[in-house]
């Protein structure tokens, strides 16, 4: 059964994905576009976050919406020519209003991402807990580091060492730019070897964090899976290696990289610092304001 929720959302979700690329929509805007009230609008864009299909922006003072910003997700863009192939191709179909708002009599039902009831690495309800509680401190950035233990092409001590640096300063450059909600940094380096409970321990570690960089020059399989661990449960995700390493053969590789020389004390791409520092951003948008 179609609701009005739904209706919404899809008169939400057809307007996004009409916007510019990777460009957040003021509420306002999206509210005379699709003609939403205020409390429709945030109903709407909550059930696309919850769904994965747009991220939003919050702060405080956007009364009466419950954000600053939103917008569209590739998922979302997928989302949106699905609803519009299928109604074209149902049965005496027609393609779904601009506005779906505005014209209830369109059906319009959204797909759901199956919901986990448990974890596939067996967690406890301690680990869900320490997830929950990481998740909800936009006061912390968290971020987990995977590499081999050892390797012909990095000292793992000093890697680990300048790979903190850089995100210290990163963190530093954040906390100008918003001195009203200063951040702190929480690093942790993830344990190697995979026993059932240890491995448990790592999946906690990169579901909880906001941030996972992984360092795959030497292609290890217990990397590239910490990797796919990130990349299931919607981590942003860095991959580096050293410059000259050949990337993952797999759609991993579809990934940003960022090559580095000598241990990670330098990284080629001219922006790279003001690349993690927008990856902080948005990392620190998505848990919402502090309070």
């Amino acid at each position: 059964m179609t609701t009005q929720i739904d209706r919404d959302a899809a008169a939400v979700l057809a307007t996004l994905v009409e916007a510019p690329r990777d460009q957040f929509i003021d509420p306002s805007e999206l509210a005379s576009q699709t003609r939403l009230a205020p409390h429709r609008l945030n109903d709407a864009v909550a059930l696309l976050v919850d769904l994965g299909y747009v991220e939003w922006m919050r702060t405080f003072g956007t009364a009466p919406f419950d954000f600053r910003g939103v917008m569209v997700l590739s998922r979302g863009r997928y989302e949106h020519q699905r609803l519009r192939e299928s109604t074209t191709e149902s049965p005496g179909g027609t393609p779904p209003a601009e506005h779906a708002a505005v014209v209830p009599s369109v059906e319009v039902t959204l797909a759901r991402p199956p919901s986990p009831v448990g974890s596939p690495f067996g967690f406890t309800d301690e680990h869900w807990e320490t997830v929950a509680e990481r998740k909800a401190r936009p006061d912390r950035l968290y971020v987990v580091l995977g590499h081999q233990s050892q390797s012909e092409h990095f000292d793992s001590e000093i890697l680990r060492l300048n790979i903190e640096i850089m995100l210290k300063k990163a963190v530093d450059a954040y906390n100008t730019s918003q001195p009203e909600a200063p951040i702190a940094l929480e690093c942790t380096a993830l344990a190697a070897g995979y026993g059932e409970h240890l491995f448990n321990e790592i999946a906690r570690d990169i579901i909880g964090s906001d941030v996972a960089i992984f360092e795959t020059s030497d292609l290890n399989a217990n990397v590239m899976l910490e990797m796919g661990v990130a990349l299931t449960w919607g981590v942003r995700v860095l991959p580096i290696k050293l410059e000259g390493r050949p990337k993952p053969p797999s759609d991993i590789s579809g990934q940003t990289w960022a090559n580095y020389r000598d241990n990670g004390d330098k990284f080629l791409d001219t922006d790279h610092e003001s690349k993690l520092l927008r990856m902080i951003e948005r990392a620190i948008r998505k848990k919402g304001p502090a309070v």
